[in-house]
């Protein structure tokens, strides 16, 4: 006889388990230097530092009557855009770390379903970004939509 393998059944993702995959897929490309999972926390506070200094460095030189004063404030905002949405990110990924609040969560995010079931779906082909090269786009835009969806359960 012919041996018959039992296909493992299929592990339907809830809400909680996609909007995890993605904040530790945001996580992960913001943090690129991370050796091993265990330092990813300790390489992306390094990197909310990094622009924390980059905003204090730049607000002294904010002033609207200079081309080069401009640009500081336009780099002022650029870095705490950054550090504020890589803070989200951080504590979401901290918030989404303790599997026993599954429920919680998939409560919480019922009203956001349909929005994070499209960015997983987007994520889960992310073949099509690497293709045409919108790798680092995509991870942008992937991190200004699920930054705010964080912020709700703070």
């Amino acid at each position: 006889m012919f041996f018959q393998l039992k296909e493992a059944p299929k592990k339907t993702l809830d809400t909680y388990d996609k909007i995890s995959e993605l904040v530790c897929a945001i996580l992960y490309f913001e943090c690129t230097d991370h050796s091993a999972n265990h330092h990813i926390l300790y390489s992306a506070n390094s990197k909310l530092e990094s622009y924390r200094e980059a905003r204090d460095f730049y607000r002294p030189f904010d002033d609207p009557s200079t081309s080069l004063g401009q640009f500081s404030r336009e780099a002022y905002q650029l870095a705490n855009q950054k550090y504020n949405q890589l803070y989200t990110i951080i504590r979401g990924y901290m918030y989404l770390s303790d599997d026993t609040q599954r429920e919680h969560f998939n409560h919480h995010f019922r009203f956001s379903k349909e929005k994070i079931d499209t960015f997983h779906a987007l994520f889960s082909n992310k073949d099509h970004h690497k293709q045409l090269q919108l790798e680092t786009s995509f991870y942008e835009h992937l991190k200004n939509d699920v930054a705010p969806l964080l912020t709700q359960f703070e």
